[in-house]
């Protein structure tokens, strides 16, 4: 063999092996990267009604996120993403938001919740915000602003895109980021679990669910056929799940690749035996919501069946997996305004309009800490957080102690506040920040001085 011929073999194997290390490297990683960006950009464009250009910005600082190609074909419904020509994710839409699916899903028909007459107030209407008597438009200016400006030393961005206030029922002040309004639907992501809740409060309120039902499902045919609604609600379950936001993790295999959510987590084993230990999951979110639809014999619909159409939600969308199970951890669209009814309603104790549509008892079962002998105290009930603990301490010293609140990745909540008559809803991308730490709190203490009498 000829040495030239030798020096062409060695470099073809060089390849070979370079091309090999990579497909390796890549092979968990690339179905996660492209099934995040083609469901964000997806949902941003037929949801929100943003530019793919703009979606870029949405998508996590990560080393790929240059190599990925989205295109949008809007005669067809879908998002196509694909990482160097050689992996691929698709997201079609459909009346029910974005779905990752190899193909379109069949789901059942759709009835468009009717928009409010913009002429009659909040929350009937969609009428404009208007300060009460008492209340310096100047000192609630100054109050919202705080969730505005860009002041951190480390560079870190608050990007507020939505506030919104409500006072003694009452839509009172609003403020929107550039590019975004009171028609935006944004992502609450983890906001979506207390909507949950709702939905399975409904269920029990009609008495097709029972808090200490056991045995949820077929194939908890082992020890997990003790794990009891309680305790999916309360996130005591047991089950195994890595509620890490990694390559590869339970929760991004889970909410970025074709399948069923809740089939998915109802998978794992048990960590611990059901009732001893919390544990934040995402995964279990998505059980609890198998759950409710199996007892309701519905699919996708159900939360607007349940929620979004009593109280009017017209924006709101529950977005689905290609099995037909809602993504109740995560995937929930709605205008602040929408997400603010949903607030108020549970400052009402579940009662809207004249009906009474959540049982007597279940926001206080719904804001009661878990209490565990073997944990560590965690501000937390029934899918929704809290702002003391069994212990009384609060989260936010600032805050009265009674405030509760859905809270969501990037910055999101819906806060209750039922000693002050107050719901403000925060809606962003806050990057760096996590949880409060954007400035949750004097966000609200400001509001609440600017509101007091």
């Amino acid at each position: 063999m000829s040495r030239g011929r030798k020096a062409l073999l060695g470099v073809i194997g060089v390849v070979v092996l370079l091309v090999a290390g990579i497909a390796w490297y890549l092979g968990p990683i690339a179905p996660i990267a492209t099934g995040y960006a083609a469901k964000t950009v997806c949902s941003g464009t037929y949801l929100s009604d943003r530019s793919p250009e703009d979606l870029r910005g949405d998508l996590p600082p990560n080393p790929l996120v240059p190599l990925l190609r989205t295109s949008v074909n809007d005669s067809e419904g879908r998002v196509t993403t694909t990482l160097l020509g050689a992996w691929g994710s698709t997201a079609h839409v459909s009346a029910y938001g974005c779905t990752l699916a190899d193909e379109g899903p069949a789901f059942p028909p759709f009835s468009a919740i009717p928009e409010p007459d913009r002429s009659v107030p909040w929350p009937g209407g969609e009428g404009p915000a208007t300060l009460p008597d008492g209340v310096g438009a100047d000192e609630m200016d100054e109050a919202i602003a705080v969730a505005f400006t860009e002041d951190d030393p480390d560079g870190r961005l608050r990007n507020t895109r939505a506030v919104v206030v409500i006072k003694d029922g009452e839509l009172i002040a609003e403020r929107y980021g550039e590019g975004f309004d009171a028609d935006t639907r944004l992502l609450g992501w983890s906001m979506a679990k207390s909507v949950a809740n709702a939905m399975v409060g409904r269920l029990v309120g009609n008495g097709q669910l029972l808090l200490d039902d056991a045995g949820l499902r077929d194939d908890w045919d082992d020890e997990r056929a003790d794990i009891t609604l309680d305790q999916l609600l309360t996130m005591t379950s047991g089950l195994a799940f890595e509620e890490v936001y990694d390559p590869g993790t339970d929760a991004t295999e889970m909410l970025f690749t074709p399948g069923s959510t809740a089939d998915h987590a109802a998978g794992k084993p048990l960590q611990a035996a059901p009732g001893t230990r919390w544990s934040y999951s995402s995964g279990t979110t998505n059980v609890l919501c198998g759950v409710a639809q199996d007892a309701a014999g519905a699919g996708p619909e159900l939360a607007q069946e349940l929620v979004f159409a009593p109280l009017g939600m017209h924006s709101a969308v529950m977005e689905a997996d290609d099995s037909g199970g809602l993504v109740c951890s995560s995937y929930l669209y709605a205008t602040g305004r929408d997400w603010a009814r949903f607030g108020q309603w549970f400052l009402q104790d579940g009662e809207w309009d004249g009906r009474q549509l959540l049982p007597e008892g279940w926001v206080e079962y719904s804001t009661t800490p878990v209490q565990l002998e073997t944990e560590t105290e965690q501000p937390y009930g029934a899918q929704w957080w809290l702002n003391a603990g069994p212990s009384g301490e609060l989260r936010m010293p600032s805050v009265p102690p009674d405030a509760y609140w859905a809270s969501g990745n990037e910055g999101q909540q819906v806060v209750v506040i039922p000693s002050q008559e107050l719901v403000v809803v925060r809606l962003g991308f806050s990057g760096a920040f996590s949880g409060v730490d954007w400035g949750l709190e004097p966000l609200l203490t400001g509001i609440i001085e600017a509101t007091a009498p």
